[in-house]
């Protein structure tokens, strides 16, 4: 048992009476359902090694179960009926993933067969688990903070290798140390304040320059975590393309080039696309999510699907972060084209901005895709680049042949640096990957700037110290330590039933 000491990695001192006044033994269905080799019931409560042991029958037993170690035996129903040779595991509190008595059954796959293991354990006394509620409890027992409790559902849910390394390195503490650290610090700050108004006589008094000082020293610590923040929630959540422009300019096409399949329909038709198409690949560990839309022309005797396929485009260019322009370099800059440029090019900034500004995710950039080169001699093309570059010397161009395949790579090159200034380096600074996270902190750099205010206007420390107080509430938020039911209750209803 001495080896199980890590599984009490943290200390939460949380007082949420009404969630952690529900002590029922629950039960769920852990691994993804559908066929499988594998599929695994978890058990957690009191109750747990009772219902174990009343289900599961070991074929070489002594009598007692010790703790984290595997056992192969037969499931069997309370009237005795087999329903798999198993393997079973019993983890005694508090070395547990819930810290509360768990057990598991490890079973062959398959739905129906996992829903008779699972109705057998409901029977001999769990009930079903809620959405999250192992990770929940996890949580309000101390095993976990918040923010890694959030990270389980990441690692989950991560659609890239990279989002997988960040919501892990997140799981292990990589936030919550500098989380902890940032309350202590803050609460350092109030004790010296509290200090020096209730024992002015006995100790000696923080003058408001010491006081703004540490604050100082705060906001850099918050400025540093929030430095990355959009680089992380687009690592995690994804960069939205839009590829746009006239009809028949070759967006479809450039679009299965990148997704290197037939993905949208292609004719020399105008307005082929009627709709909006998305699909998801990835660029460094970086998911992209692609979507193809309406030629933009402006006819009023257009039929009424293409009408509407337009209007999706414009709700679709609306919502995305990086907005490809696409025209045919045949042609030169068409109407539609110069009216997305306008829109778009002028507030093009290349990288992340800082928190203070507008984020990546309402935040658009933009680049201008010149296609269907393999047409045009160098000479022209490069003519052609030069008219356009009169026009916006500063908008970033590129070239492609979306039949070839030509200046596709030079295409990613510039998606990268256009969409991200920095990369994803394993065990450096934590990525705040949360708008949740993102917006707590953005609150507590706000009431830090406050106090330092109040202090720069001459009035005593303890009245900046409200400000003090409401950002380590802001920063509790993170962590859990000051975080509200109603907010509990919303991050785990995003959880799948059996995490």
């Amino acid at each position: 048992m001495e080896n199980l000491g890590k599984f009490s990695r943290c200390e939460n001192d949380l007082k949420i009476e009404p969630l952690l006044t529900n002590k029922d033994t629950i039960a769920a269905i852990a691994t993804p359902l559908g066929s499988g080799g594998l599929g695994i019931i978890r058990i957690s409560g009191d109750k747990a090694p009772q219902i174990l042991t009343q289900l599961f029958r070991r074929y070489h037993s002594d009598g007692l179960w010790q703790s984290h170690h595997l056992y192969v035996g037969q499931v069997v129903t309370e009237k005795g009926i087999v329903l798999d040779e198993a393997m079973a595991v019993l983890m005694y509190a508090p070395y547990s993933y819930t810290r509360e008595q768990v057990a598991e059954l490890h079973c062959h796959g398959g739905a129906a067969h996992l829903s008779q293991v699972l109705a057998a354990c409901l029977a001999a006394g769990a009930r079903l688990a809620e959405r999250g509620e192992f990770t929940l409890r996890a949580f309000l027992n101390g095993a976990l903070s918040l923010d890694e409790a959030e990270a389980v559902a990441d690692l989950i849910s991560a659609r890239t290798t990279t989002a997988a390394q960040l919501a892990a390195r997140q799981l292990i503490g990589s936030l919550s140390s500098r989380i902890s650290e940032l309350e202590q610090n803050l609460l350092s700050v109030l004790a010296k304040i509290a200090v020096g108004v209730d024992f002015p006589d006995d100790v000696e008094t923080p003058t408001a320059e010491d006081i703004a000082g540490c604050l100082c020293v705060l906001k850099e610590e918050i400025a540093k975590l929030l430095a990355k923040a959009d680089l992380g929630r687009v690592f995690r959540d994804g960069l939205r393309l839009v590829l746009a422009g006239a009809t028949n300019v070759g967006k479809s096409s450039l679009f299965n080039c990148l997704l290197q399949t037939e993905r949208a329909i292609v004719t020399a038709e105008a307005g082929t696309t009627r709709d909006i198409i998305e699909e998801s690949i990835q660029l460094d560990g970086m998911p992209l999510i692609l979507t193809d839309t309406a030629g933009l022309r402006a006819n009023q005797t257009l039929l009424e699907a293409e009408n509407k396929g337009i209007e999706r485009s414009h709700t679709a260019l609306a919502a995305a972060q990086l907005v490809l322009v696409v025209a045919d370099i045949t042609h030169g800059l068409d109407d539609e084209g110069k009216s997305l440029l306008t829109k778009f090019a002028a507030t093009s900034e290349v990288g992340f901005p800082n928190h203070s500004n507008k984020t990546a995710a309402n935040r658009q950039t933009c680049l201008l895709l010149l296609n269907k080169s393999d047409l045009l001699n160098p000479q022209e093309i490069t003519a052609s680049l030069t008219t356009i570059k009169e026009s916006y010397p500063c908008l970033t161009t590129v070239v492609v042949s979306a039949k070839t395949g030509a200046g596709i790579d030079d295409l990613l090159k510039h998606i990268k640096e256009q969409s991200f200034s920095g990369c994803f380096e394993q065990g450096k600074e934590p990525l705040l990957n949360n708008i949740r996270h993102q917006q707590a902190l953005v609150r507590a750099d706000e009431y830090l700037a406050a106090a330092l205010q109040t202090l720069a206007e001459g009035h005593t420390p303890d009245l900046a110290a409200i400000d003090v107080e409401n950002a380590y509430q802001a920063v509790g938020e993170i962590s859990g330590k000051t975080v509200s039911e109603e907010v509990l209750s919303s991050i785990f209803a995003n959880f799948c039933v059996g995490k």
